[in-house]
């Protein structure tokens, strides 16, 4: 919050021309961040925050510009060959071969609120809802720990089923999931020659 507050002076509580204290920036920041996260509409949050709608909106774009103009060079870059065989591996042995990394729904402004804005709007609102997401994950992930998997996806202590509603004695038998991973090198290859 320091951060967007000293880059972008509207985030910092002044006093309006009646000499009473304006919007604190925790206020503005927060009715921000439940547009982006939980797809709230500018009706939605001004009941909740009392703010109105102009200034809500106002707070989402500048927000979003902060974001973009301070951390873009630090949470936006292309991942490195490295970066790129960890992901598909460690996506590969989760199931989900091919994939590299994702916003989840943690951003539900992405899905719902798109017709409210203009083209360049939308760009800024994506660009900051990516670089927010690799800050959680960065923030969130342990770097000391040893990635271990179970190799049976489909029989492992969290998915075995033990009994079927009909009272066989047996388990449930699954075939096991094959991957071969035998994509992984020409989608390193796609990715790069961006």
């Amino acid at each position: 919050m320091i951060a967007v507050c000293n880059h972008d002076s509207y985030f910092v509580q002044k006093n309006d021309v009646f000499d009473a204290m304006g919007l604190l920036p925790q206020q503005k920041i927060t009715a921000t961040l439940q547009m982006l996260a939980y797809g709230a509409s500018a009706d939605q949050v001004d009941a909740i925050m009392r703010m109105g709608k102009s200034t809500i909106l106002e707070s989402l774009m500048r927000f979003c510009r902060a974001i973009e103009s301070i951390y873009t060079a630090e949470y936006i870059r292309k991942p490195t060959n490295i970066d790129l065989e960890r992901l598909l591996k460690k996506a590969e042995m989760r199931g989900f071969p091919g994939m590299i990394g994702s916003i989840d729904s943690r951003w539900a402004i992405v899905r719902g609120a798109a017709r409210l804005f203009d083209a360049e709007s939308l760009r800024s609102i994506m660009m900051t809802c990516i670089i927010l997401h690799n800050m959680i994950v960065e923030d969130e992930y342990d770097y000391e720990v040893v990635d271990e998997y179970e190799p049976d996806m489909m029989n492992n202590s969290r998915t075995r089923i033990y009994y079927a509603h009909d009272a066989i004695d047996e388990p449930v038998q699954h075939e096991p999931l094959q991957r071969d991973g035998r994509y992984n090198k020409r989608l390193i290859q796609r990715y790069t020659a961006f």
